[in-house]
């Protein structure tokens, strides 16, 4: 029982590196020949923030970092900068995990759009106080705002159709017994 348990855990885990490994392949492409007017969502924030919410043990912080470092090298972001607030943020996240079990999914959103706030001006004030050029500041809160409108669908897409639900009261006493 325990090895089954141990066994959806690591393939939860490899869904989500897939999952980020496909965001990254689809924001690689060329689709557009114009840079954009505004900037869309940072779906792997919000996926990673919404995992981190219903089963933080799906989202190991080596693995978020990890990917997120990549990503801060692929998009050309300063290095570590993006990837460590992520890290940070996610990791607030499944410290407030077990206390947001039992909230309605707006206090669930409130606590993603508080981290993200927190994320966004903290990166935008380091930026600033390095004097590292950045975008425009429309563009931040286009992100984050979009980032946020877009948390909804990514909860929703993963709780109904890959399973990422809260663990029930009961389940905790299952999942300890199995350790």
């Amino acid at each position: 029982m325990a090895e089954r348990g141990a066994l959806h855990l690591w393939l939860m885990q490899a869904l989500f590196a897939a999952l980020a490994g496909a965001l990254i392949f689809a924001r690689l492409l060329p689709l557009e020949t114009l840079p954009p007017g505004w900037a869309g969502p940072d779906l792997f924030v919000a996926l990673a923030c919404a995992w981190a919410v219903r089963r933080p043990d799906y989202v190991p912080p080596l693995l978020v970092a990890g990917l997120a470092l990549l990503m801060d090298l692929l998009f050309q972001r300063p290095p570590g900068l993006w990837a460590a607030l992520t890290l940070i943020g996610i990791e607030a996240l499944r410290r407030r995990a077990p206390a947001l079990r039992d909230r309605t999914f707006l206090a669930d959103w409130a606590a993603v759009a508080g981290t993200l706030v927190a994320m966004t001006l903290g990166y935008r004030l380091v930026l600033g106080v390095l004097f590292v050029d950045q975008a425009a500041l429309g563009l931040s809160l286009t992100r984050l705002l979009s980032t946020l409108a877009a948390y909804p669908l990514v909860a929703a897409l993963s709780h109904f159709i890959l399973g990422v639900r809260k663990r029930a009261p009961g389940d905790l006493a299952v999942a300890r017994s199995l350790t």
